[in-house]
């Protein structure tokens, strides 16, 4: 069933979108073990966690966006986008190498511990617990306002 779901277009463009203004406000990631799962990411993004509706386990990433772990015995793989700045990205890196998490230049393992330029900033890859990839890309403009996580591009592996 949620296959056929995953099928269908799951975006829409229509002539009125550019007048829209639309909040991303938070996204369910499915996980065997929704604590292993989210202390992983808040470990590696230097986030904390704090407990959603439904016993969902959050991580507040700014901007009032929510990353919501919850248990699913069989999990979708994700892929979620970060978009962070400089410093931001300077200290994952120093997370990922202290715990010894790979990290790879390329979505599809290559170019472990390597750092690629494809954004015109520096990008990674790693992988979570539950078969999510994660995506960091280091945002260059200097002119956008601090925080942590600006931006987040998700779709689903198959």
């Amino acid at each position: 069933m949620a296959r056929a779901i995953l099928n269908r277009r799951l975006s829409f463009r229509s002539r009125a979108a550019p007048n829209i203004i639309v909040e991303f406000n938070h996204i369910i990631i499915p996980a065997a073990d929704k604590r292993a799962a989210a202390h992983f990411l808040a470990r590696v993004l230097g986030l904390k966690t704090t407990y959603g509706p439904g016993e969902q386990i959050r991580l507040q990433t700014g901007h009032g966006l929510t990353l919501d772990f919850a248990d699913f015995s069989s999990a979708l793989a994700l892929q979620c986008a970060f978009m962070v700045t400089e410093s931001e990205f300077d200290a994952v890196l120093v997370r990922l190498r202290s715990e010894a998490i790979d990290y790879f230049a390329s979505f599809d393992g290559e170019g472990r511990g390597q750092i690629n330029r494809r954004h015109g900033g520096r990008g990674i890859y790693f992988d979570g617990p539950d078969r999510h990839l994660f995506e960091l890309i280091e945002q260059t403009d200097t002119s956008a306002p601090k925080g942590r996580i600006k931006a987040l591009a998700i779709k689903y592996a198959y």
